[in-house]
């Protein structure tokens, strides 16, 4: 991703139309995956009840309803996201928007803080409703397994096609503050 004119600096214009590009498609990525954990949520709400009602044990009624709770918070985490991505305002000053651009592409987030408590409670969830027994440790790898898994992944992803992006926002920022 080459954003360079010959006198190596970063072509403004073409940075801009990336960044609306990727945030467009962003935006449509969040908003999926919203709309998936918006089923999974009163589809593992009857579930947790329904396995209750089979069981009696509250246990299950909990586990259950943790799982929903991360999946609420995952829900709404990644509307809030959708809706970071989806209005942009590139109207703003240069120097406001690439910083908020620059943010935008961050790979770690205070706010992504979220994610992990909807994971732990998934996973407090999942805890509540195994027995533990000689599978519980093996649950516990797969589910951990998983999730460094897909946060490789993820970073991996960003790292090839979100990180230049960041990288020429904050090239213009330093030859707009004149660094």
């Amino acid at each position: 991703m080459n954003f360079k004119r010959k006198n190596n600096h970063i072509n403004l214009d073409q940075l801009v139309s990336k960044l609306q590009k990727e945030d467009n498609q962003y935006a449509k990525l969040c908003k999926g995956i919203q709309i998936i954990y918006w089923i999974f949520i009163p589809f593992y709400t009857i579930m947790a009840i329904r396995h209750y009602l089979d069981s009696g044990e509250m246990s299950d009624l909990i586990g259950g309803l943790l799982y929903v709770g991360g999946f609420l918070i995952i829900a709404i985490f990644f509307g809030n996201y959708h809706k970071a991505y989806k209005y942009v305002d590139y109207s703003l000053p240069t120097l406001k928007m690439l910083k908020n651009a620059a943010y935008r592409y961050k790979p770690f987030q205070l706010k992504s803080i979220w994610v992990l408590i909807a994971i732990l409670l998934i996973d407090t969830g999942l805890i509540i409703q195994s027995k533990i027994d000689d599978s519980f440790g093996d649950e516990q790898i797969f589910f951990f397994g998983a999730i460094f898994t897909g946060l490789a992944i993820g970073l991996i992803i960003w790292y090839f096609k979100y990180k230049p992006l960041r990288d020429n926002a904050l090239r213009l920022i330093d030859e707009i503050e004149g660094e």
